[in-house]
């Protein structure tokens, strides 16, 4: 019988700077991604553990290319870009990891921005899923959306990252204990 294989979170975020295009210059420069690695080493460093290599791993700050895929985003007009993203092989263990840039979230068809607009509208302004996605059909009426998607979106996120500190990262104020405890009934 075949052992079953375990996967694990092998995945680090990156922030490349405040542009698309910076990430784009470094990913799709013609030097044999040298700027790219020598720019993703000290983050790499800090996020991938030695939890997350291979138990055998002896050094965790040496890493190539291994390969480069295309991902497809949606922005918040509806726009559909496709960005490379690689994955990188750990020189000592041979473990491979994704080095997403910090505006692709993991698991998800929309960019941060548009992520973020839609978690605005629904936990900063306070409209229900159902106005979000109608809002959202209405600046890209292809689209197709409904309520479900934005609650699987919340879902997701509050699990990612807990709500208050979402808030005070969209400039929002989390609400005070006692407005919380004044909405419960008695």
């Amino acid at each position: 019988m075949s052992q079953q294989r375990h996967n694990q979170n092998r995945t680090a975020i990156v922030y490349f700077g405040p542009t698309r295009q910076e990430y784009l210059d470094l990913v799709q420069a013609d030097d044999h991604h040298h700027a790219y690695l020598k720019y993703i080493q000290v983050p790499l460093q800090a996020q991938l553990t030695r939890d997350k290599h291979k138990p055998e791993c002896s050094d965790l700050s040496r890493y190539t290319v291994h390969s480069q895929r295309e991902r497809r985003v949606k922005g918040w007009q509806g726009e559909i870009e496709t960005l490379p993203i690689c994955r990188v092989k750990c020189c000592a263990c041979k473990a491979v990891f994704t080095v997403l840039p910090s505006f692709i979230p993991r698991y998800r068809r929309h960019d941060t921005d548009c992520l973020g607009k839609l978690l605005e509208m629904n936990l900063g302004m306070g409209l229900t899923q159902r106005e979000t996605a109608t809002i959202y059909e209405w600046v890209n009426p292809e689209t197709g959306w409904h309520p479900g998607w934005i609650w699987q979106l919340i879902q997701w996120l509050g699990l990612s990252m807990p709500v208050a500190l979402l808030l005070v990262r969209l400039g929002l104020l989390p609400p005070s204990m006692s407005s919380v405890m004044r909405s419960f009934p008695n």
